[in-house]
């Protein structure tokens, strides 16, 4: 049974701001797009928000390359991956030119950092990064 008593009519989830958000969200037949917009006015979590550019230098044309990225954190001398994604792309110029992927998004909660006995922002963490770029495709 679906709980509508905190829902305007607009899709928009209001919450109380005493209260925790929890959402279900259902795709009915050929359903392929849903808009839901969350709002609250307590300051559930605190966490990382980082955003960062990549570019990929000298790809050939017409070429279809993948390019992922890894992000790690060490704490107590142990590395332990945070994060990854993967992206590709491809060019149409007459010669081989750079491809810069932008506004890649990573969110790194304090809740799961590795050092954390109080988690809160004040506390220092350090994250490194890993990138790996192929050819995807070889052909013309």
């Amino acid at each position: 049974m679906e709980n509508t008593e905190n829902k305007s009519p607009t899709n928009e989830l209001l919450i109380d701001v005493n209260d925790t958000c929890s959402c279900s969200i259902c795709y009915g037949k050929c359903d392929n797009v849903k808009t839901v917009i969350l709002e609250s006015e307590n300051l559930s979590g605190v966490g990382r928000f980082l955003n960062l550019s990549a570019t990929v230098k000298n790809v050939c044309p017409k070429k279809l390359i993948a390019l992922g990225l890894k992000i790690y954190e060490t704490t107590s001398g142990k590395k332990v991956m945070k994060g990854y994604k993967m992206f590709s792309a491809s060019h149409n110029q007459p010669c081989c030119a750079d491809i810069t992927f932008s506004n890649i998004h990573f969110v790194f909660p304090e809740e799961i950092a590795e050092s954390c006995k109080k988690c809160d922002i004040c506390n220092r963490r350090t994250f490194e990064i890993e990138t790996i770029t192929h050819y995807v495709n070889f052909g013309d």
